[in-house]
């Protein structure tokens, strides 16, 4: 076996699809969440600044810099379990 050849565990293995999978489905949502700032940066153009409700709900800018802030944790973390994959796919996973 080479020296950075770890044995693959079924489990850890599968295990490790799960997360990757998981992944993706929140980089999707992302993808949505950006859409959905777009469409309100849209409506909030047309109908103009005149807006008189009860309660807050965050501003399209907002949405889109917390879109992009979470987008660039998870390209983080998905770049550590790709370096980390060898590891991860060879030993039991904690709960």
């Amino acid at each position: 076996m080479a020296p950075n050849l770890k044995p693959i565990n079924r489990r850890a293995l599968r295990r490790y699809g799960e997360f990757w999978r998981a992944l993706a489905l929140v980089g999707n949502a992302l993808a949505e969440a950006e859409q959905l700032a777009a469409k309100a940066s849209d409506a909030q153009t047309t109908a103009g600044e005149k807006q008189t409700a009860h309660w807050s709900a965050p501003t399209p800018e907002e949405l889109r810099s917390a879109a992009k802030k979470a987008g660039r944790a998870l390209h983080t973390m998905s770049s550590a379990a790709k370096k980390w994959e060898a590891e991860l796919v060879s030993r039991e996973w904690r709960r």
